[in-house]
């Protein structure tokens, strides 16, 4: 399951998508509401809704016979994932956090993942990179110690690349691909 940045869309996921799908798993990017097809003329309290979606898209993957599922997010989508993993029953396979900041309760309370974290008991990796202007190595240091999880790791790659740029701008993307990948294999940080 693949939760966006704000302000996009899922289509910032699909090259990834098609990578794991090559992989041999199913992925499932979305629109959180409010944004892309997810879009609504009301606009249904967007943004500060990210994390209420991805119990929803953990709900879709399970009704159509998914069995392990593994949260990813990228940036405000990594938010989203730490937050709502907690909360998911059974508990996720794990939960992957490009880039996704300690919180942005300026959109949201419940946006708070050092707040939630500790109740994390599904293996968690933090990906990002030293020179992240919004989450710095010291910020993801911090996520990586809140967690509740017995198995919690932490990918730092240098330069300023953030979120989903990881995966795909970053020079040394394949490298990123191929964590996040042995993460998804092995379930594990090993």
């Amino acid at each position: 399951m693949l939760a966006h940045e704000f302000p996009a869309d899922l289509c910032g996921w699909l090259d990834f998508a098609e990578l794991l799908a090559r992989h041999g798993y199913v992925a499932f990017p979305y629109d959180s509401r409010g944004f892309g097809a997810a879009r609504h003329p009301a606009k249904v309290s967007a943004e500060g809704s990210l994390d209420l979606d991805v119990p929803g898209a953990v709900a879709e993957l399970k009704q159509h016979g998914v069995k392990k599922v593994f949260l990813a997010g990228a940036s405000a989508g990594g938010v989203a994932v730490m937050v709502a993993a907690p909360s998911i029953e059974p508990p996720v396979e794990g939960v992957i956090s490009l880039s996704g900041e300690q919180s942005l309760t300026s959109i949201s309370p419940r946006l708070d993942a050092l707040k939630t974290l500790p109740k994390l008991r599904s293996p968690f990796l933090v990906v990002g990179s030293v020179g992240d202007p919004l989450v710095d190595a010291a910020h993801a240091r911090q996520l990586v110690r809140a967690a509740g999880s017995k198995e919690k790791c932490l990918a730092l790659y240098p330069g300023p690349w953030h979120g989903w740029d990881l995966l795909a701008a970053a020079p040394y993307h394949g490298r990123v691909i191929a964590r996040v990948l042995r993460f998804l294999r092995e379930g594990s940080c090993a």
